[in-house]
């Protein structure tokens, strides 16, 4: 009895270094790419100083969630998520950032996701505002800087096991990472043509959600945007303005989504949206950048 009690204890011990052995290979492996730097050259970016285009500015801060939206109600940042056994996120303060940063610098932690210090943002959707014309970003940077600066958190990033365990298995990414920085980004949007327009807007409005290609996620969290087929333009245009889909149905994260952020489309705007995200079912590279 007692060798069998010795050998099970030596087995538990064995199994316990190995948990301890995993565990920390975790953690160093994740660590390594949470601190990796990203050496991306900078990119001067005009900013207009009409009043007509820092409202603009405004809106599309608004459609796209950095105002009244992930960043808090007026740009004064807010905890995004906050999860012991996954993260805590804290979207900071956004009035006092821009003064921290230069109008190029700012280009490339939106578009590329590269801070300062050359490490990737995490919970920033870069990977989406990569495709952002210089007019709608240069209008959104305008309008971040015009905002009169407010009390509110900065930065704050901790990771627990189960993201250090996502980033390992690929289940994550730093945004940084995931975006082919020397693609080329779609040529400026012709408005009247709601194929072109509507595409640009696809892929910086809804594959934050939807991924890049707007096939969804696997996981069933948000589904494949060839459902947007399935919507009438009246239809599709109240659910952008309401949040309320087909058989007036509540969505989770879209219906609050579309009544905080996409009720701000122009009529043009959501037309156009509907019009391409109807072709997606007849191409075989679903949403891909490099769609013809």
């Amino acid at each position: 009895m007692r060798g069998i009690l010795k050998w099970l204890g030596i087995g538990l011990g064995a199994l316990m270094i190995l948990a301890l052995g995993a565990v920390a290979v975790i953690y160093i492996a994740s660590e390594r790419m949470v601190r990796k730097t990203y050496d991306l050259p900078l990119s001067s970016i005009a900013l207009p100083t009409d009043s007509f285009a820092l409202a603009e500015g405004q809106r599309l801060a608004t459609v796209r969630g950095c105002y009244n939206g992930c960043h808090g109600e007026r740009l004064d940042g807010g905890v995004l998520i906050d999860r012991p056994l996954l993260a805590r996120l804290v979207a900071p303060n956004l009035t006092r950032v821009v003064a921290q940063y230069t109008d190029a610098e700012l280009e490339r932690v939106i578009r590329h996701g590269v801070r300062r210090e050359g490490k990737s943002t995490l919970g920033m959707p870069s990977s989406m505002f990569y495709h952002l014309s210089d007019e709608d970003l240069g209008a959104i940077i305008a309008f971040l800087r015009s905002a009169p600066v407010t009390e509110g958190p900065s930065t704050e990033i901790r990771l627990g096991p189960l993201a250090r365990l996502g980033l390992v298995l690929g289940k994550y990414n730093p945004q940084a990472q995931i975006i082919d920085h020397d693609a080329p980004r779609l040529a400026v949007p012709d408005t009247s043509d709601h194929i072109t327009f509507g595409k640009y807007l696809a892929l910086t409005l809804c594959s934050e959600c939807h991924g890049l290609d707007l096939r969804g996620n696997p996981d069933g969290s948000s589904p494949n945007l060839v459902i947007a087929a399935s919507y009438s333009e009246e239809g599709f245009t109240r659910l952008m303005r309401t949040g309320k889909a087909s058989g007036n149905r509540e969505l989770r994260l879209m219906s609050d989504v579309a009544r905080g952020r996409f009720s701000h489309l122009t009529g043009g705007e959501i037309e156009a949206l509907h019009a391409y995200l109807n072709t997606l079912g007849s191409s075989p590279g679903v949403g891909a950048p490099g769609e013809d």
